[in-house]
């Protein structure tokens, strides 16, 4: 584990360090969702990022909770052996140590998440695209076959469109301004596939009769999701995020 003395040379370093090679930072809040907010908003800040653009042209990441502990990494840029642009993002504990590690393929969104316990890879879950994932936990012999990634909540997708065809509509208010967007619900799914909380991860970025409509109709969503499934296969309580977009034809 590294201390928090650490944490707080490195943030107060950033400066100095990218003055010096002509790069750019750029300081950023954001809420339990990891969406940025407005700067002056205190009450939802939960994490600060750090964005450090090279002269590459690589994007450097870097998120902390509140208490300056690194919670989230990541690298975007050209992979030049597999001719592909990237971004390799890592989640860590509390105590610093890997929780995730996950490789996208920035061209065709595809990726591979490697998952770690006290240092040791125990799960790898592949998307190949097409919702065709390749799991395995514990060792790469139990590797399987399913049409969703378990270590998240997820829905039958063909369920939920027709859900939204069927029930959103464009409130008259967004519709007479030319507002358009993309609202992201977050939810929280039980053990059981409920949903217990329903949030709008980026009010302040969206307009707010859109972030109203899309909280309306979810909440009139009576069907069920699949619940997350952790390292040790039992199903777990966590947060989902959905897009519904809004866009005038």
């Amino acid at each position: 584990m590294l201390p928090k003395s650490f944490f707080l040379f490195l943030i107060s370093t950033f400066s100095i360090c990218l003055s010096s090679q002509g790069q750019q930072r750029i300081t950023s809040k954001l809420n339990k969702h990891f969406i940025e907010i407005e700067e002056v908003d205190s009450i939802l800040h939960r994490f600060t990022k750090v964005e450090n653009t090279q002269k590459s042209g690589n994007t450097v990441t870097w998120i902390f909770d509140l208490q300056n502990r690194l919670v989230r990494q990541s690298k975007k840029g050209f992979n030049p052996t597999e001719n592909f642009n990237q971004e390799i993002t890592e989640t860590f504990d509390s105590t610093n140590q890997l929780i995730s590690q996950r490789i996208l393929n920035l061209d065709n969104s595809k990726y591979v998440i490697f998952y770690y316990k006290q240092g040791i890879k125990k799960a790898q879950v592949t998307n190949h695209g097409d919702d065709v994932f390749e799991i395995w936990r514990d060792s790469p012999d139990s590797i399987y076959m399913t049409n969703y990634d378990e270590f998240i909540p997820s829905i039958e997708k063909s369920l939920w469109h027709q859900f939204l065809a069927k029930n959103l509509t464009y409130p008259s208010q967004a519709r007479t301004s030319g507002a358009t967007g993309t609202v992201i619900l977050a939810l929280l799914i039980s053990k059981n596939g409920e949903i217990i909380e329903i949030e709008i991860a980026n009010e302040s970025q969206v307009n707010p009769h859109l972030s109203k409509e899309a909280l309306r109709v979810a909440k009139l969503f009576k069907g069920r999701f699949i619940p997350a499934v952790n390292l040790e296969g039992e199903s777990e309580e966590s947060w989902l995020n959905i897009p519904v977009r809004f866009k005038l034809g």
